[in-house]
């Protein structure tokens, strides 16, 4: 019987991401919460909700940490309007009414999106998602990080009670 040296495959695996850019380390990391369960008001590689997820990553690509919703990423984080298809981007779903972001997903190629929503994280289409939210009065919104924007809410503290499970998988003081 042959099995698979899983040590072996992390090490690898580390010295892979180590190598990443940012903007791949983001993706990278958002795809390993795929299956993962909805998780409301958590972040961590376990269970996450949609604004989680994105920081989540965000803290995996950059090294700075924010947890906050997904109105507050747009209007605060992800601000860059023509973002480059190299940088750290998500999708926004945001009320045609209100103009507030109900709902994120961090892009993880052209048109694909990783969308932690009820049930649980998924790849998925952004036209599939769009139509969806579009059909409920929301249009779609690509951006690109404003790193700077990052960093500086980053040294201002969380705006949102920290999930205690994230602490299990960080080796930084949150």
């Amino acid at each position: 019987m042959m099995g698979i040296k899983w040590d072996r495959v992390f090490e690898n695996e580390q010295r892979q991401f180590d190598r990443m850019t940012e903007a791949e380390k983001f993706i990278y990391f958002l795809l390993l919460q795929f299956n993962s369960p909805y998780g409301w008001g958590k972040e961590n590689p376990e269970s996450s909700d949609c604004s989680g997820a994105v920081c989540l990553a965000l803290l995996a690509a950059t090294g700075h940490f924010i947890r906050t919703t997904a109105d507050d990423l747009y209007k605060r984080v992800f601000t860059a309007q023509r973002p480059s298809p190299d940088g750290i981007r998500a999708a926004f779903f945001v009320d045609g009414k209100t103009g507030a972001a109900s709902h994120v997903a961090g892009l993880v190629g052209d048109g694909v999106v990783l969308n932690s929503q009820e049930g649980g994280a998924r790849v998925r289409s952004l036209d599939f998602l769009s139509a969806w939210f579009w059909n409920r009065g929301s249009s779609t919104a690509i951006r690109g990080l404003d790193r700077a924007a990052l960093v500086r809410l980053s040294h201002e503290g969380s705006r949102y009670d920290v999930d205690p499970e994230l602490r299990r998988y960080m080796e930084i003081a949150l």
